[in-house]
């Protein structure tokens, strides 16, 4: 309501052009700032699930456990190095799986 009473003041203030020009710009205005994101982040959304240290200690064991058996020469060195992607790529999914899962049950509004 107070848009289209700036608009008709304008028009009566000032020429077409000119009142026209300021509908353009109230128009960009509206766009720009109705396609902007809204988002916002807090320190609660950013939760470590409580079993990540767990996980990386399990990650780790396994990696010091490849690299044992290479030192011994029962896996080569492309093996252990593929043993470590593996694992690290496994606790990487594990881990994601386990922060939707928390947010699922405990912040619906985050899932």
């Amino acid at each position: 309501k107070q848009l289209k009473q700036l608009l008709a003041w304008s028009f009566t203030k000032y020429d077409s052009m000119q009142a026209c020009s300021l509908a353009d710009e109230l128009k960009y205005l509206g766009f720009k700032y109705a396609s902007q994101a809204g988002i916002s982040i807090s320190i609660e959304d950013l939760k470590v699930p409580f079993i990540k240290d767990l996980m990386l200690q399990k990650a780790n064991q396994e990696i010091l456990n490849a690299e044992k058996i290479c030192l011994k020469g029962k896996i080569t060195d492309v093996e252990r190095f593929q043993k470590i992607i593996d694992t690290w790529n496994l606790t990487s999914e594990s881990l994601k799986d386990e922060v939707v899962s928390y947010f699922k049950t405990y912040d619906p509004l985050n899932s």
